[in-house]
C-alpha cells in the first residue's frame, strides 16, 4: 500500500469510523499530555524529519533543554529547521533564545509587537508533513505535564491544510529579521524589567496534598495509641514542614528536634519559627538553659551523659529524629534509650540501609506516611529533572570502567570531554551551582585543579574537611563565589542546598540508594530555578544497569522492563521531568542487562530482610511486587517454588510443611504459569477453588466479566487445555506435574484435581503459598499485561516462545522447539521468530514496518509442483504474527501480524544452500522505541 492509500484509510479511521483498521502511523491524534507526554512525540517526530518548522509564542530554557539530544543529532546530519516566537508578554526567556542560535541549521526569528499565540510544530519526511497544532507552547509544562490540546495530522505537501499553514506561516516569517545575539542583549533589559515588575507576596506555608494526608494519619495513630511512627519522605518533599505542621497541630508544651549537621538544625529551627509563633526556640549548645520551649539539638552533643542528665526522661512530649536511619549507631541509641516523650517521630528518605539495623522495628512497623521520589514528582513538591546519559570518553579504543586509574579519570581529553557536555547541556537559572560526585579523593581535588585552571570556580570537599570548612563552602556555592562543588559522598544525604541547579555524576553506580540520594541533591525547588540538570557520564561499569533501577523506583530487576526504561523513561517517570540516553549507553545498558544474573540468593537475600523488617513478618511473593522489591519471576528463577527459598531464609519451625505432592502441584503452577501474561487461567483456578466447579459458558461469562472483553470462549477453552495438561501431551518438561483441573467424564464440568483440593482445605501452609501465587499473578498482568481486546496477546510486550504461542491460542507442543517459524495449515497461520544479531541471517528493518525475512536452509517455494509451507507463505495463504528479538537469551516482543508478503525469491546462501528471502510487512508501524532498540 503506498503513502496515498496508506494517508486515505488512516482519514477513514480518524474521521469516519475508529472501527476502520489503517496505519495507527496515519491517524489523526489528539496530544494533550494524558496518555503520552507530548515531548515523546515531539522528540519522535524529531529524529525522524528531514525539515521542521516551530512557531510558539513562548519559548524557555527549560523547554529547548528537553529538546537538546534531538536538535544536537539534527545539526550532525545539517536538517534544516525554522523557529518563529514573539515577545508576547516577555514571556520567552533570553537564554532560550541565545541556546537556540549556538545551533548552525536552526534560523530563529521574533515577532516584536504583534500578540503572536500561533502554536505549532511542523515535520517534513520526504513529501509528508506531520502537523501538531494547538495549544502547547515549547515549554517545560506545556511538553509534559499541563492539559493540553493539540491535534496531529498527516498531509501531502500539495494538501490544502499544509499550503494553508505554510503559507500563514511564512507569510508573517519571511518579512522578519533573523535573530542576532545583539538582538536578544537588547531584549534582556526589556525582559529582566518585566520581571521586576512582578510583586512575589511571601505567603505563610500550607500543607501540601501528601502532607495533609500524613498529618491524618499521624492523629489517627494517635487515637489508636501509637505512640510512635516513621515517616518515609523523598530528599526535598518538605519533611521537616511536615513535622513543623504536626508539632503546631499536637501543641506539646515541650518538643525536641534532633538532627545530625549543623546546617540542618539551623534551617529546621527556621522553619518551625515560621509557623510557631508562641514557643521559644533555641539550639542546644553546652551551657544550654533546659527551661526553652523547643529545643534542636545536635545528636553528637546531646548523646553523652552530661548533657542528657539535664532533662528529666519525661522532659519532652513530643521527639523527632531526622535522617532517623542512622539510629542504630549507639550515639542515638543513647538518646532514644533515655528519653521516653509522649510522642516519637523518626523520618528518613532512605530506611533501606545495608547495615543490620531494623528501623522498622525500632517504630514497631509503623509507618505514618511513604513519600517515595516518584510520589514526589507526581505531586509536584520537587523540583523536575532533565536526565541525560552520556556516553563517557573512549581514549584508543579504551573506555572509562571500574577499573580506571586516577590518571584516566583526569586526563586532559576526559577533562575536555566533560566541559564540552556541561557548557552543552546548561543549567537553569542565571547562575550555575553545581555538584560533582567522583569515586575518589585524590580524583576530586585533581579535577578541581585542573577545572580551576581553564575557568571554572570549583573546591573539592572530602571527608578530610572539618564541618566549618564543608558549611563555608556550601556559602560560597550558595552566593555564587563558587560554580561547583566536587565531592566524594560525603553530600549523599543530610545536606540542603536549594540552589544547585546542576548535578554531574563521574562516579560508577554500585549502590541504587546512593545513586538516587545524590540525584537527589539538585531536587529542593527554589525561586532561582525551573529544573535541575543532570549529566551522568556512563562508562563500561560492571553495574551501570543499577541507572534505570534507582531512577524508575523500580527494584524488581526486571530486565524487560530496564530495558524499557533506558528507550522511554520519559515516559515511565512522572511530572515534567525527562530522561534520555545517548545510543552508545544504551548498547552499553542493555549488554550488562543480558548478561547479569539477578536471581541470585545475595538479591533475594537483601530484598528478603529488609521486607521482612518492614512487615514485621515472613514476606511472601506478592509482598515483594506490592512493595516494589526484586520480581517474583527472579525469585522462581532462582528455586522453582517458594517453600524452596523460604527454607534458605527462615528458621523451618516457623514455617509448615509440604509433601512431595504438594510442592508437585506447586512447582507446576509456579514454573509454568508464572508470571502470567493473562488472567485466563489463574481466575479460572481461583474461581473453581471458591465455586467447587463450572462449565465452559459459565467461565466464558466469569472472564468477559473480568476482562471487559466479549468473546472470551477460544481464551477459556485454551486456558483450559493448560490447566487440564492437555495442551502439554507432548511437551516432555510437564510431563513429572499433575494436572491442577480435571474434567469430569466426557463432559465440559470442570473442577479443581480432588488431590490439589484436599492439600488446599486441609494445609494452611500449602495454601497461603498458593493463594500468594495467585494474588501475584492477578496483580503482575493488571499492571504489566493489561488486555486491551478481545486478543490476549499484546503488541511490543515481552513473550518467551512458549507465551507467544500460548497467548496466540495455539497447540506450541512441538513448534515451542522449532526454531524460526511454524505453520498451522488447518488455523491458516503462521508464527515466526526474529533474532536480530543472528549471525546467520541479514536480520535488519528497511523502515519500520518492512523488514527482510529468511526461511531456514534447504527450502524452496514448490516441491513436486505443489505449494510448500514456504510457498505458501509467500502467496500470502498464512496470518503471519512476527516476534523479534535483539539477541538470544532475551525474551520476544510481539510485533503483532504481517500485512502481506510483497516479495519472495529463492536463494542460494553463503554457505551454498538454498532457501527463500522474503519481505515482509507488518500492518502497524513498530514503536519508535522499541524499533529503535532492535534496529
Amino acid at each position: 500500500m503506498n503513502n496515498e492509500a496508506l494517508l486515505t484509510e488512516g482519514f477513514r479511521t480518524s474521521l469516519i469510523n475508529e472501527g476502520i483498521e489503517s496505519n495507527s502511523s496515519y491517524h489523526h491524534k489528539l496530544l494533550s499530555n494524558r496518555k503520552e507526554k507530548i515531548i515523546t512525540t515531539l522528540r519522535r517526530e524529531l529524529e525522524n524529519c528531514e525539515e521542521f518548522i516551530i512557531s510558539a509564542a513562548f519559548i524557555t530554557e527549560s523547554g529547548i533543554t528537553m529538546l537538546l539530544e534531538q536538535l544536537k543529532k539534527l545539526e550532525g546530519k545539517n536538517i534544516r529547521g525554522k523557529i518563529l516566537t514573539g515577545d508576547y508578554l516577555n514571556f520567552t526567556e533570553p537564554k532560550a533564545l541565545s541556546k537556540l542560535l549556538t545551533f548552525k541549521n536552526i534560523e530563529v526569528k521574533v515577532s516584536r509587537g504583534e500578540k503572536l499565540h500561533a502554536k505549532g510544530f511542523f515535520f517534513r519526511r520526504k513529501n509528508l508533513w506531520n502537523l501538531i497544532i494547538g495549544s502547547s507552547n515549547l515549554t517545560q509544562s506545556a511538553l509534559s505535564s499541563n492539559f493540553e490540546w493539540n491535534l496531529k495530522i498527516t498531509s501531502f505537501e500539495n494538501g490544502k491544510i499544509v499550503r494553508e499553514v505554510l503559507e500563514d506561516f511564512y507569510a508573517l516569517y519571511d518579512n522578519l529579521e533573523t535573530l542576532t545575539q545583539e538582538d536578544i542583549e537588547r531584549y534582556q533589559e526589556i525582559y529582566e524589567a518585566s520581571k521586576r515588575s512582578f510583586n512575589y507576596t511571601e505567603l505563610e506555608p500550607q500543607p501540601n496534598f501528601m502532607q495533609r494526608e500524613a498529618l491524618q494519619n499521624l492523629k489517627e495513630l494517635r487515637k489508636k495509641g501509637k505512640d510512635k511512627a516513621l515517616l518515609i519522605s523523598a530528599t526535598g518533599t518538605g519533611k521537616t514542614y511536615l513535622s513543623a505542621f504536626d508539632v503546631k497541630s499536637y501543641a506539646p508544651k515541650k518538643m525536641l528536634f534532633i538532627a545530625h549537621r549543623k546546617n540542618i538544625l539551623g534551617k529546621s529551627k527556621k522553619t518551625f519559627e515560621t509557623l510557631i509563633k508562641d514557643k521559644e526556640m533555641t539550639i542546644y549548645e553546652k551551657n544550654h538553659d533546659p527551661n526553652s520551649d523547643y529545643v534542636f539539638a545536635m545528636v553528637q552533643t546531646l548523646n553523652k551523659d552530661e548533657h542528657l542528665s539535664k532533662f528529666k526522661p519525661d522532659h519532652f512530649d513530643y521527639i523527632i529524629i531526622d535522617e532517623v536511619h542512622h539510629s542504630g549507631a549507639k550515639t542515638y541509641q543513647n538518646i532514644i534509650r533515655y528519653f521516653k516523650p509522649k510522642f516519637f517521630l523518626g523520618m528518613t528518605a532512605t530506611p533501606e540501609r545495608n547495615d543490620d539495623f531494623d528501623i522498622y522495628k525500632l517504630f514497631d512497623h509503623t509507618i505514618a506516611y511513604e513519600i517515595r521520589l516518584h510520589d514526589a514528582l507526581r505531586e509536584n513538591l520537587l523540583c523536575p529533572f532533565h536526565y541525560f546519559g552520556i556516553s563517557d570518553i573512549i581514549i584508543d579504543g579504551k573506555s572509562i570502567d571500574d577499573k580506571s586509574s586516577i590518571r584516566e579519570l583526569t586526563q586532559e581529553a576526559r577533562i575536555n570531554h566533560i566541559i564540552e557536555k556541561v557548557e552543552y547541556y546548561g543549567y537553569s537559572g542565571e547562575t550555575l551551582h553545581g555538584l560533582i560526585f567522583v569515586s575518589r579523593t585524590e580524583e576530586a581535588k585533581i579535577l578541581s585543579s585542573a577545572l580551576n585552571e581553564k575557568g571554572f570556580k570549583t573546591r573539592a570537599l572530602t571527608s578530610e574537611d572539618s564541618e566549618e570548612k564543608r558549611e563555608a563552602a556550601i556559602e560560597q556555592l550558595e552566593n555564587g563565589a563558587l560554580e561547583y562543588l566536587i565531592t566524594v559522598d560525603i553530600f549523599n544525604e543530610g545536606i540542603d542546598i536549594p540552589c544547585v541547579n546542576q548535578v554531574i555524576l563521574l562516579r560508577p553506580t554500585d549502590s541504587a540508594i546512593v545513586y538516587i540520594q545524590q540525584l537527589g541533591r539538585g531536587l529542593r525547588k527554589n525561586q532561582k530555578k525551573e529544573y535541575v540538570v543532570i549529566l551522568d557520564f556512563i562508562g563500561n561499569y560492571e553495574k551501570n544497569f543499577l541507572i534505570p533501577t534507582a531512577i524508575s523506583q523500580n527494584n524488581s530487576y526486571d530486565k524487560d522492563f530496564m530495558k524499557r526504561f533506558i528507550m522511554s523513561g520519559t515516559e515511565l517517570v512522572p511530572g515534567e521531568s525527562s530522561i534520555i540516553f545517548d545510543e552508545i549507553v544504551k548498547e552499553k545498558i542493555f549488554e550488562n542487562i543480558n548478561r547479569t544474573k539477578f536471581s541470585t540468593k545475595k538479591n533475594i537475600e537483601h530484598d528478603f530482610n529488609l521486607l521482612k523488617k518492614q512487615l514485621g513478618r515472613t514476606p511472601y511473593l506478592n509482598d515483594f511486587f506490592q512493595r516494589n522489591m526484586i520480581e517474583p519471576s527472579v525469585i522462581l528463577k532462582y528455586k522453582k517454588e517458594y517453600d524452596e527459598v523460604l527454607q534458605n531464609f527462615e528458621d523451618r519451625k516457623n514455617l509448615g510443611a509440604l509433601t512431595s505432592r504438594e510442592k508437585n502441584f506447586l512447582e507446576f503452577l509456579s514454573q509454568f504459569f508464572t508470571p502470567a501474561k493473562r488472567i485466563h487461567e489463574i481466575e479460572i483456578l481461583k474461581y473453581l477453588l471458591e465455586h467447587g466447579e463450572a462449565d465452559k459458558e459459565k467461565l466464558a461469562g466469569y472472564i468477559e466479566n473480568k476482562t471487559g472483553h466479549k468473546n472470551q470462549r477460544i481464551n477459556v477453552e485454551n486456558a483450559l487445555l493448560h490447566l487440564t495438561k492437555e495442551i502439554f501431551n507432548s511437551y516432555s518438561l510437564t510431563k513429572t506435574f499433575e494436572k491442577l483441573i480435571t474434567r469430569k467424564n466426557s463432559e465440559d464440568i470442570y473442577t479443581v484435581n480432588p488431590e490439589f483440593m484436599k492439600f488446599y482445605e486441609n494445609n494452611d501452609y500449602f495454601r497461603r503459598l498458593i493463594e500468594d501465587l495467585v494474588e501475584y499473578n492477578l496483580n503482575y498482568v493488571k499492571n504489566n499485561y493489561p488486555q486491551k481486546s478481545e486478543k490476549t496477546i499484546l503488541e511490543y510486550k515481552a513473550y518467551t516462545k512458549m507465551e507467544a504461542f500460548w497467548n496466540l491460542n495455539l497447540d506450541y507442543s512441538n513448534g515451542y522447539q522449532v526454531r524460526g517459524y511454524t505453520t498451522f495449515d488447518q488455523l491458516k497461520k503462521a508464527v515466526i521468530f526474529i533474532t536480530m544479531d543472528d549471525n546467520a541471517y541479514e536480520n535488519n528493518f528497511l523502515d519500520q514496518q518492512r523488514f527482510p525475512w529468511f526461511s531456514q536452509n534447504n527450502r524452496c517455494l514448490r516441491r513436486d509442483g505443489k505449494l510448500t509451507a514456504e510457498g505458501k507463505i509467500a502467496e500470502n495463504y498464512y496470518t503471519i504474527e512476527v516476534f523479534a528479538k535483539k539477541a538470544s537469551g532475551e525474551s520476544f516482543y510481539y510485533l503483532g501480524p504481517v500485512e502481506t508478503v510483497l516479495s519472495a525469491e529463492e536463494i542460494i546462501n553463503e554457505e551454498g544452500k538454498p532457501l527463500v528471502k522474503y519481505e515482509l510487512k507488518l500492518k502497524k508501524e513498530i514503536e519508535t522505541n522499541l524499533f529503535n532498540y532492535l534496529a
